[in-house]
């Protein structure tokens, strides 16, 4: 949706070259902060890129190669879809596709994320790949293993919120459930602080308490933010200069941002989508949806 294919070929290898034989002029004072780089590829992408009625947002911004990352979602077609691009840091150079010139073509990574099936998929995700070491629930060494990617301010995932308890208070140790995070920045502008705020907690060992109270108060900290993080941590009880600390500094950033670009490569395109085993199921869907599928994985392991 980005340019020509072959452009994406050219870019990519431009991009590659550009930031092997500029990164020293990269790193002068030409370079341009995440922020403003972030507005002037946004504004140049949706001007000059997209076809009519597409529109794209960065979601996230990250340093790589000498080059800015950028994260983006593409709305206003048939359903989202995620896609990787890079700049120059001073701004000037868009590279739509990077190509590794130290692996071989076929074992390219695709920067554009596969569209999401909905509500559920019979193609199966690799789960080594998607299980990170987030926030868990039920038994570490069970065979039924569900990683949900999720928003704290997504509307959707609140509905589910009542569902995932269900779900870990039937199942116990059958299953272990993780909970990686998913902000979707261009809706939901206070998601990604809240999910730092999530993982602060979960270094006091109070993230589901702590999840629990963003989901149950999600309408509150919409427009008041980081005070209000830092009052729920007050409330349940946590080392607040501690909590404070680690949410100021932003400590879990880029851990919220690999979450981010995770949920990108496998596929994911909206909030809430969970992984069973490496079976799909996306959207806010009822408790016998997951049943259904939970039950078929149990009976696989005997």
């Amino acid at each position: 949706m980005i340019g020509l294919a072959i452009g994406l070929i050219l870019g990519g290898v431009i991009g590659f070259l550009y930031s092997n034989t500029t990164e020293r002029e990269q790193s002068s004072s030409s370079a341009l902060e995440a922020d403003q780089v972030k507005v002037t590829a946004e504004a140049y992408i949706n001007q000059n890129l997209l076809n009519p009625g597409i529109r794209a947002s960065i979601e996230n911004i990250t340093e790589r190669s000498g080059l800015y990352e950028l994260d983006i979602m593409l709305t206003g077609g048939a359903e989202n879809q995620f896609v990787t691009a890079h700049i120059s840091k001073d701004g000037k150079l868009f590279f739509p596709d990077l190509i590794d010139l130290t692996a071989p073509v076929s074992t390219q990574p695709s920067t554009s994320a596969a569209p999401a099936t909905s509500p559920a998929s019979d193609k199966e995700t690799d789960m080594r790949g998607i299980n990170d070491d987030d926030p868990w629930a039920g038994n570490k060494d069970a065979k039924v293993i569900i990683v949900e990617f999720s928003d704290f301010q997504c509307p959707f995932c609140r509905q589910t919120y009542p569902t995932v308890k269900q779900i870990i208070k039937t199942y116990g140790d059958q299953i272990l459930f993780v909970y990686r995070d998913f902000p979707i920045h261009s809706l939901h502008p206070q998601a990604g602080k809240a999910a730092e705020a999530a993982q602060c907690a979960y270094e006091q060992d109070s993230f589901w308490e702590y999840h629990d109270t963003l989901f149950e108060k999600q309408n509150d900290w919409a427009s008041g933010g980081v005070p209000r993080f830092k009052k729920y941590a007050e409330d349940l009880g946590l080392d607040t200069d501690a909590f404070n600390e680690c949410l100021d500094t932003g400590r879990y950033t880029s851990e919220v941002g690999i979450d981010l670009k995770d949920g990108m490569f496998f596929g994911v395109s909206g909030t809430p989508t969970f992984f069973i085993n490496g079976r799909k199921l996306s959207g806010s869907q009822p408790f016998s949806a997951f049943k259904t599928i939970i039950d078929e994985e149990l009976a696989k392991t005997g």
